[in-house]
This record gives structure tokens, sequence and C-alpha cells, in this order.
């Protein structure tokens, strides 16, 4: 309690002490400046999830969210099934690539073998795409017609191709160039082009005027790299920058008072949460175990303190509106953690650390450091709460963005007993459960449970929607009740934007920046 008090103490005081920092005056024709936390690992929509925001800009999918998060045709103007393995997409005549190659049947067909191929030789990040979309092969019917062919029935298809790593690419660009040029050189379809990249500076964008929705109303943009919120902060009151992720909670207070900025706090489908790694330490495979991790840790403390009162501690499996309501999030009972431990035979050492048949309960815990808010202080303060009901935590590590990529690519090879993590949404029951499905490329905790696998099956391919509520919440409850993870809250995300920038923010979290820049004064 005292540490959650300190940690809270030092970000309001980073907060006050910029308050001060005079904002300077931005011209309507300068370009946007956006601040992001990391570099860019890809820019290659199949090589990387941590950049959907810039793939996102940059390229283009068959269907695609609007900024409710309404799945709606993108690339695409059409699709039908002909058969619950078949499914014809028509795409829209007259789209072309920001090099000029046109999007067609070709293209499409090139960007779905790409990504079979890649995830058959284990390249690339792919594993949370083609977990979701199981389709065998895509084929031309037409110039402007394929068909898809599913290995399964799918009947929320179009919410799995709003994927970022299945947006469209150019045959003959991504043919000729080598994965290390198009990484960082990126031909797509979305409303901006890329222009150039150097770290430290930034990836340069152009309005494209040939978008399908029609050129972009912000001409030029500039996304920038800032790691430290200090620094993003900074700039952003100096007027040196438009528009800021991840404003810690605390701070909103301050950064309303300053001039020519303002915070905006968005709806928010992020869930976060500790996965918890199989396979490692034996004491984890023990729901008892996990169950007590659960109640060890005071989510409501730490969602007050650390992110100001605008994170409710829930089951968040499932995101609004098809989750069960009723379901209640574990509540803070140490003596009841305890209790479960006791009963799963982990037993008080001398030193105060469980012991069972002479294995000590000891974890390795890994976070990023602003990544998510507060994400590593948020990590200390579970260690102490663990360390109450003796479980020691023997090394809490911080990784970096690129790194922590790499490994939820590979569906969390390399993560240690303990990390902290985040699931975006599906738009769906099925696609949010796929978060601890064996196959899924989301389910990074290696948790494999037969009757829940037979639940999903069976609800994943059910096309009678009457059934789909009670599907979806027996589901859930049954996940909540075995504790794969330590359940946390929905991210709130908060987002600083200078007074010149028109900005609707959406959310998924995600920028569309085409989308969500709306002008410039």
């Amino acid at each position: 309690m005292n540490q959650i008090r300190l940690l809270r103490s030092s970000l309001i005081a980073l907060g006050l002490g910029l308050a001060t920092v005079a904002p300077a005056a931005r011209a309507a024709d300068k370009p946007v400046v956006v601040l992001l936390n990391a570099e860019p690992v890809s820019m290659d929509p199949m090589f990387t999830q941590a950049d959907a925001h810039l793939i996102l800009t940059i390229h283009e999918t068959l269907f695609r969210l609007d900024n409710q998060g309404k799945v709606v045709p993108a690339i695409a103007e059409s699709i039908k099934m002909l058969d619950p393995l078949t499914w014809e997409i028509k795409i829209r005549p007259g789209l072309t690539f920001h090099n000029g190659e046109p999007i067609n049947a070709d293209a499409a067909v090139f960007t779905f073998d790409r990504a079979k191929k890649l995830f058959a030789e284990g390249k690339g990040d792919l594993t949370f795409a083609l977990g979701a979309l199981k389709y065998k092969t895509m084929e031309k019917v037409d110039d402007l017609t394929v068909k898809l062919n599913m290995s399964e029935p799918d009947p929320v298809i179009t919410a799995h191709m709003v994927n970022p790593e299945l947006s469209l690419l150019p045959p003959k660009y991504y043919t000729e160039n080598p994965p290390e040029k198009v990484a960082f050189a990126p031909v797509g379809a979305g409303g901006y082009k890329f222009v150039s990249y150097k770290a430290g500076q930034g990836v340069v964008l152009k309005a494209f005027d040939k978008y399908r929705l029609g050129k972009p109303p912000v001409d030029d943009v500039i996304v920038k790299a800032v790691p430290e919120v200090a620094t993003r902060i900074s700039e952003l009151k100096a007027g040196s920058a438009d528009l800021m992720v991840g404003v810690p909670a605390d701070l909103k207070p301050s950064l309303d008072k300053t001039p020519g900025m303002k915070v905006i706090v968005a709806p928010s489908y992020r869930r976060l949460f500790v996965a918890i790694k199989q396979g490692r330490h034996p004491a984890l495979a023990d729901v008892r175990v996990r169950q007590a991790m659960n109640h060890a840790v005071n989510c409501e403390e730490i969602a007050s303190a650390l992110m100001g009162g605008m994170a409710k501690c829930n089951i968040d499996l499932i995101n609004t509106p098809y989750n069960n309501p009723g379901l209640k999030p574990f509540a803070y009972d140490p003596a009841k953690a305890k209790a479960l431990l006791d009963a799963a035979g982990w037993v008080p050492g001398k030193d105060g650390i469980r012991v069972k048949d002479g294995v000590r309960l000891a974890l390795d815990f890994d976070t990023t450091n602003g990544s998510y808010l507060n994400d590593k202080e948020i990590a200390q303060v579970m260690a102490d709460s663990w360390k109450a009901v003796g479980i020691e935590i023997k090394d809490l590590r911080v990784i970096d963005n690129a790194i922590n990529s790499q490994m939820r690519a590979k569906q969390g090879a390399g993560y240690r007993d303990l990390m902290n993590s985040s699931s975006g949404p599906d738009y769906t029951c099925q696609g949010d459960l796929l978060l601890v499905q064996k196959d899924s490329g989301s389910n990074r905790m290696s948790w494999v449970d037969d009757k829940f696998e037979a639940m999903f099956k069976a609800f994943n391919q059910e096309f009678d929607q009457s059934k789909w509520q009670k599907m979806c919440w027996d589901a859930e409850a049954y996940v909540a009740e075995q504790a794969p993870v330590i359940w946390m809250f929905t991210e709130p995300t908060l987002y600083g934007v200078s007074d010149r920038l028109s900005y609707e923010a959406r959310p998924d979290g995600r920028m569309y920046l085409n989308l969500v820049l709306k002008g410039v004064k």
C-alpha cells in the first residue's frame, strides 16, 4: 500500500514539474507530429503486431473497423458464403496501391499466399491472424473476385479479416524487394503513403490522394518515437508535437490545465492482465495456485492509485456487449489466497516463502516499461502482494518493446513464469476467446484445457446466432474460474492532443491516422 502511494506521488510530481512549459505556436501548414513510445519493429504488416498504428495507416485490409468499432468493407466490396467452407469476395474497382499497382484479385491472392507461406516457415508475426482466420487457399475467380477456401467453418469471418497482418500488398513491389527493405520502406493502400524513416527523427507520411475514402484532411504527418513519457509530455506542452499516446492517468489533472492542449479519455477495449506461463514452474499448473495469485492482488487499489480511478477491475476476457455482466472478479482476499496455497500443498518455509517437495514457490516476472500505462510500477506492486502470501518474485525483469514483440510473435516463446500482457478486441465473443484457445497466437500462456477446447470448437462453428450468448457466457465463466491469467482491468486510453488538432479517438486504442485525424487549425 505504501509503495502504491509513493509511486502515485512520483507520477503526480512528474506532471506538476512539467506544467510550466510554455506552448509554442504551430502553423496550420506544419506537419502533424504524433509521438509513440517506441521505434517501429517493422512496417511490413506480416512481421509485427507491435506497430499497428503505423501499419493501419499505411496499409489497408479487405475489411476493417470503423471509429465506432463496427466491421465494415474496406478494399472488399462484398462477401457471400457459397457454403460453410467457401466464401466469395468482391473487390472494389478502380483502387490502386501507393506505387500505382492495381488492387485486384491477383494482389489479394498474392497477399494470402504470402501469409500462408511465411506462417508455414515459422517467419513473421502471423500466429494470431492465421490462428483466427483458418483458411486453406485463396483463388482468383476474375479480376475483381476471389474465393476463400476455409479449413473449418467461420461464422465471424469478416471480424477475422480486419487483422492488420492481412493487409493487401502490391505483388510486384513485395516480390522484387527483399524483406529487410520493405520492412522500412513499405508500400500499401492506406490513407497515408510512406515517405521516409530515420530512427530518432520519425516516420514521414504523406496523404494519399487516391485513397478509397478520398484524400485524408491532414496532408503531412510525422510519427516519432519518444520512449520517455516525461519527454513526450514536455514536447506536447512545448508545442513541438500534436498528439501523444499513453498519458498516465494521474497526470491528467495537471495536463488539463496546460494552455494549448487537452487530454482525451477514450473508451477502451484493451484488456490488461498478467500471463501465467505453463510448463516452467510446477505450481502454476494447479488452478488453486492461480486462483490464489488472483486473490492476493488488490486490483481495486492499483486501479485507484495508478489508473486515476478510470479503470474497473473485472474478468475482462470478453469485451462488451458480449460479456456476462454478472461475472465477478476475484476479490482481494489474502487469507483466502493463503488457504488455497495451503490446500495445494505449498506451505511456508522458514523465510516465509512457500515450499512443496523441496521446490520453492519462486517465480520470474517479466514486464515492459511504457507499453501499457504504469506497467512497470504495477508489476512492482504485484510482486509485493504475492510475497505477502508466500510467493517470491525472484527476478523482476524489464524487457524492451522489440524483444517483447518477438516473444509475442512466437506464441510467448521466451516468456518466463509471469508476463504483463494485453489483448485487444476482436469485436466478437469467438474472437475474444482466442486469448486462451490452444492454437491461437494470443494464447501466450501455453494454457491448454480439454473442456474449454470442446466448448470453443462447438461455439466457433455455430451459425445459429440465437445460441451464441449462452455459449459465450458458459465459456467465459469456465475460463474465469480456471484463472489462466491474473485478471486486471480494461486499460483507460488517454491521449494528449494539441488544440490545433481535431481528433476522434477509437475504442480499440488504434490510430488509423486517416480516420482519426479530422483536420488542423
